[in-house]
């Protein structure tokens, strides 16, 4: 999460963030200078008066200069401004947020302090002062301040946000919470208070308050888009998709044009459960908007909601429009590619120029999907050209290799790879040879070819994984842990490795608290990991804790949708808590994918495990 910085109008704009990073002590403390840049262009429009014209030529000078991003030059225009007009309030108020706007809070805070001594009502200076006070950290003071400016103009809004946000960098919600009571009672019909201490809040987890203070803004401006959609994130980001979608549609009653909303209204549809409702939301959405990006945001809501084929039409259906960017055609061949839809996704890559910025992963992508529709002339060729273009790069050596493979010339696959292995050391050629050599029943050679790579770099803690891994792939689970608490040894936050430890004790059946742990851990590192979570929820599984098992690799399923081992164990679980009609239609699915993309069976003989399953379910009687 992004901290938000006192001294701007995130104070003024959305209240968010749990604090400001403390700065090393210095002369002048380190301020985000875009944190600064709204400081207090709205609580400044009285120009007031000047003491001559070379005065207020100066201040007009400075204000040209702040416009223009030049706070230095702004700060020696306003010191000339105050040579002949010393003490004007707003003078020195200026002068203080140019400071403040370069990061030297202490020339801003003197300028202010001159400020409010010459002119202990002016407004503005009280306000900016308790910005720079509460960025200092210097409470106390900065309440005064702005206590004392919410007391000169009570029914401006400004100072109660500030003196809010201060509430929260104390650690004292209750009291922000009094801070926006009294600018709804100062100000009646008044909801940006509420509105914005409840985001505040939603971002800190405070979702109970949060939620009061969202819906009492959205009862005092019930109109308000801004609002509405506030209230609707928090629904959202609390699993309420319903209300969320509701929200946006009271929202849409007031702006029915409004894209973002139409968007959020309809992935709340689909989390909701309603494709129809989606749809409507979607096609009203596109038919607004002919830019490139709309279609493709739309799609990947459809894939975030498990509805690759929704997708696939949106994307296919701007490519046929008149003015199609080529990158849907890029964005078509991913979702293609994602469904196994190979002859599909080559089309749509075919249809990326070569001057796109995209092309050269287009290409090698179309060259994998023609690799595994069985085309492969066409696909040596595209390889080819993608190996002459980038020769060290290691991806296209190694789907290059792959593709040689399925075409029958294993050999010149594996020329292919140890010639990169003889321009430097890579542990993924080093893996994909391995792997080769596996898939050719030359395993033990495999080992050999990667233990001689670790003998020379031993502590290379991605060859030690490649090397862990290829003892799993020969069945040797001892000699696998051994590798990955070896890479641990060398970088304990391995993420992989700690997955691929906790998955194989899973497996083992052995030592499930570390198991849980290690995988809790990957988590922590990289949290949102379909296959991590499948781990997880394999040692639940192992343990016997069905019901949570399903909990995760429900969850696992949907952040990698249609991975045949995660499918697999889902179907597991699923029939562990006599779920057996979602168990059948889980392990069909993996079925599917495995029909349609044989190498992501894991292990080789997955298929025809799976089959044995479904063939092991009970027959439903027939309905009477």
């Amino acid at each position: 999460m992004r901290p938000s910085r006192l001294l701007v109008s995130a104070l003024l704009a959305v209240l968010v963030a749990p604090g400001v990073s403390a700065a090393a002590p210095s002369r002048r403390p380190r301020v985000d200078p875009e944190a600064m840049r709204e400081a207090i262009d709205a609580g400044s429009t009285d120009e007031g008066r000047y003491a001559s014209s070379a005065s207020y030529t100066n201040y007009l000078q400075s204000r040209l200069k702040h416009h223009a991003g030049d706070h230095r030059g702004a700060v020696d225009a306003l010191r000339l401004a105050l040579a002949t007009d010393d003490g004007n309030p707003l003078l020195l108020t200026r002068l203080g947020e140019e400071y403040a706007r370069l990061g030297d809070l202490t020339r801003a805070e003197r300028e202010l302090r001159r400020a409010v001594l010459r002119a202990p009502a002016y407004y503005p200076a009280h306000v900016l002062l308790g910005r720079v006070l509460t960025e200092s950290k210097r409470f106390a003071r900065a309440r005064l301040h702005l206590r004392r400016a919410v007391t000169l103009k009570p029914r401006e809004p400004e100072a109660y946000l500030v003196l809010t946000q201060l509430h929260l960098e104390m650690g004292a919600p209750d009291e922000a919470v009094k801070v926006v009571d009294a600018l709804a009672l100062a100000l009646p019909g008044e909801a940006s208070g509420y509105q914005r201490l409840g985001l505040a809040l939603a971002e800190r987890g405070d979702t109970a308050r949060a939620e009061r203070l969202l819906v009492e803004a959205a009862t005092r401006a019930p109109g308000d888009v801004d609002v509405l959609t506030a209230l609707a994130q928090l629904y959202e980001d609390t699993g309420r998709p319903v209300q969320a979608e509701e929200s946006l549609a009271r929202a849409l009653e007031r702006d029915p044009d409004s894209r973002e909303v139409l968007l959020g209204a309809g992935r709340a549809a689909l989390k909701a459960g309603s494709a129809v409702r989606a749809r409507a939301y979607f096609d009203r959405l596109l038919s607004l908007s002919s830019e490139p990006e709309m279609p493709v945001r739309v799609a990947f809501s459809y894939l975030a909601a498990r509805e690759p084929r929704a997708a696939a039409e949106v994307l296919e259906a701007a490519r046929r429009g008149d003015h199609a960017d080529p990158r849907l055609a890029y964005y078509a061949g991913l979702v293609h590619e994602r469904m196994r839809r190979f002859a599909d996704a080559a089309e749509a890559f075919a249809g990326v120029p070569a001057e796109a910025d995209v092309y050269a992963d287009a290409r090698l992508r179309r060259a994998r999907s023609l690799s595994l529709l069985g085309e492969h002339s066409r696909a040596l060729t595209l390889f080819r050209a993608a190996m002459q273009e980038s020769p060290a790069d290691v991806e296209v050596r190694m789907q290059f290799a792959r593709a040689l493979e399925r075409g029958g010339t294993p050999n010149r696959a594996e020329l292919l790879l140890r010639e990169g292995l003889s321009a430097g050391p890579s542990a993924a050629l080093y893996d994909a040879l391995a792997a080769t050599l596996h898939r050719q029943g030359r395993g033990r050679e495999a080992l050999t070819l990667l233990r001689g790579a670790v003998a020379r770099f031993p502590r290379d803690e991605d060859l030690l994984y490649v090397l862990g891994a290829a003892h799993e792939r020969q069945g040797d689970v001892t000699g696998a842990l051994a590798r990955m608490r070896a890479v641990l040894a060398v970088s304990p936050d391995h993420a992989a490795a700690l997955n691929f430890l906790g998955y194989l004790l899973a497996q083992a059946g052995q030592n499930l608290d570390e198991a849980e742990r290690r995988v809790r851990r990957a988590l922590e590192l990289r949290p949102d990991t379909g296959a991590y979570l499948d781990s997880l929820g394999w040692v639940y599984f192992r343990r016997g804790d069905y019901a949570r098992a399903v909990d995760a690799l429900e969850r696992a399923s949907t952040l990698a949708p249609d991975e045949p081992v995660i499918l697999e164990h889902l179907g597991d679980a699923y029939q562990r808590v006599a779920r057996t009609d979602d168990a059948a239609a889980v392990w069909r699915r993996a079925l599917e994918v495995l029909t349609l993309d044989p190498e992501s069976a894991e292990p080789p003989g997955q298929r025809a495990a799976l089959e044995r399953k479904l063939n092991a379910l009970p027959t439903r009687a027939p309905d009477r």
